[in-house]
């Protein structure tokens, strides 16, 4: 009967045990999906500036490009090189 009681005794404490284990692992799991989503956060606004750095990029490149097409597109055309026909004259 003895170790009946022991046995028993020895449940309860494992199974509140368990229990105890059980409760700090779920608080560990939450934790780590509230730093999950956090960093995912973060990470999401680091992409963000990122493309709109980019995007700043690319609309000054193609500002530039413009300028420089334009700039260069000040001569009359002339004769064709192989033919030799005037480009300038409408037909």
């Amino acid at each position: 009967m003895r170790n009946t009681v022991l046995s028993a005794a020895a449940l309860l404490a494992l199974a509140a045990c368990s229990q105890e284990t059980e409760e700090r692992a779920e608080a560990a799991a939450e934790g780590a999906v509230r730093d999950t989503a956090a960093n995912a956060e973060v990470i999401g606004e680091e992409i963000e500036e990122g493309a709109i750095d980019a995007t700043r990029e690319i609309s000054e490149g193609a500002g530039e490009l413009s300028e420089r097409l334009e700039a260069g597109d000040n001569e009359e055309p002339g004769p064709a090189p192989i033919t030799g026909d005037d480009l300038s004259r409408e037909e």
